[in-house]
Parts: C-alpha cells; sequence; structure tokens
C-alpha cells in the first residue's frame, strides 16, 4: 500500500520528465507558491545530480541559485525567458537601476556625430560654394573646357557632400533619440548577474524582488 501511495503522489504532483532530457527525476518535485504562475519552476530545470540550493521570486519569474548554475526565468520578458550561468563564471549578483551604460554612451556618440554633420552641411549650404564655383559658360572670360569639367565636378561633389551631410546628420540624430529612449526603458530595477569575461545579464524586476533575490542569491553563492 505504500508503494502504491507513493506513485499516486509522483503521478500527481510531480511533471512528466519526457519532455526536459537530463533531468533529475529524484529532484523534481511540486512547484511551490513562489513559482506557481509560472511554467517552469527550478527543479524542473535541473540536470542530474543538481540540486536547488536558493530561490526567490522575481517579478512574475523567479531566479535561483544550484549546486551547479544561476538560473533565472521570466516569462513576460521580450526576449530570451530562460537565462543560465555556470557558477564559477558567476563574479557578483546586484540590484542595478541605472540603466544600460553602453546604450547611452552609443546615443551620445551617434548624437555628437549626427549634431556635426547637421553643422557641416549647413555651413556648406550657408557658403553656396557650388554657385561660387559654377561658372556661366557664356561670359567673356568663361575658362577652356578642361577648366570648366574641373569647376562643375568641384561643384557637384559639393552639393552631394552637403546632402550627405544634412541626410546623416539628421539619422544619426534620430539614432540617439532612439537609443536614449531604449536607455531609459532599462533604467527599470534589474536583478544583474555579473559574468567574468562576458556581459552582464540583466534581469527586469521589481525594486523589492530585485533587492531579496540580489541577497539570498549572493548568500547562495558563498556557501
Amino acid at each position: 500500500m505504500d508503494a502504491d501511495a507513493g506513485s499516486d503522489t509522483r503521478s500527481a504532483g510531480a511533471p512528466s520528465t519526457s519532455d526536459g532530457g537530463g533531468i533529475d527525476p529524484g529532484s523534481v518535485g511540486a512547484p511551490d507558491p513562489v513559482d506557481a504562475s509560472t511554467d517552469y519552476y527550478p527543479e524542473r530545470l535541473c540536470y542530474d545530480g543538481e540540486r536547488v540550493v536558493e530561490r526567490a521570486p522575481l517579478g512574475a519569474g523567479w531566479a535561483a541559485v544550484t549546486t551547479h548554475r544561476v538560473l533565472a526565468y521570466d516569462p513576460a520578458a521580450d526576449g530570451r525567458r530562460f537565462e543560465a550561468v555556470d557558477r564559477p563564471n558567476v563574479s557578483d549578483v546586484r540590484v542595478d537601476a541605472d540603466g544600460d551604460r553602453q546604450l547611452l554612451g552609443w546615443g551620445a556618440r551617434a548624437a555628437v556625430y549626427g549634431v556635426a554633420g547637421l553643422g557641416g552641411g549647413a555651413a556648406l549650404q550657408a557658403m553656396d560654394l557650388q554657385s561660387t564655383l559654377s561658372v556661366d559658360a557664356s561670359a567673356g572670360a568663361a575658362p577652356v573646357g578642361s577648366v570648366l569639367a574641373v569647376t562643375d565636378a568641384l561643384a557637384a561633389a559639393l552639393a552631394l557632400l552637403t546632402t550627405v551631410l544634412l541626410v546623416g546628420g539628421v539619422a544619426l540624430v534620430v539614432g540617439a533619440l532612439a537609443l536614449l529612449a531604449r536607455y531609459l526603458r532599462t533604467r527599470n530595477p534589474a536583478l544583474v548577474v555579473d559574468r567574468f569575461g562576458d556581459d552582464p545579464v540583466r534581469l527586469s524586476a521589481p525594486r523589492g524582488d530585485g533587492e531579496r533575490a540580489a541577497r539570498a542569491l549572493s548568500a547562495a553563492l558563498e556557501r
């Protein structure tokens, strides 16, 4: 009777392992209230011999430290919903609300180049060098054909350069504004997993959840 009861309990509470190759059946258990709103929970994503050391809620998902990795799952993410980092590659877990500084740097450079391009194009347009170089062939002092061809080519090149500077400047300024808008979106509180030799993993999280998760995961990594 004990064997039957154990079998019934496993079939009612544990998910099938047929869709998670390499998952340790002994580590699979029923989701607790932390993970009840998600499709996955840490135990389901463990490899053979891997077990969960610590886990914490993270918005609509969760973050966890196992004996082998740091795991995070966010069902509401725009891009990747699941992240896994091997523990030896994790240098720190922290909360950051400053946003992605790389986006800010790119936006600043694009804005500088865009303003410079607009300024150069506007200056060339104001000087109207094309008209100065364009010589009326009917004038008494009209140059010979070879000189006229050179001046016409210079005038055309200046006209093209003016157009490129103005159009490129506008495009760069628009790109800078788009990067700034994206940077402002990343200023929401995020749990950041710093990695040796690679870009950090940023996970959006409410401020309270992020701070609690950072403390819990940092403590677990030190065990």
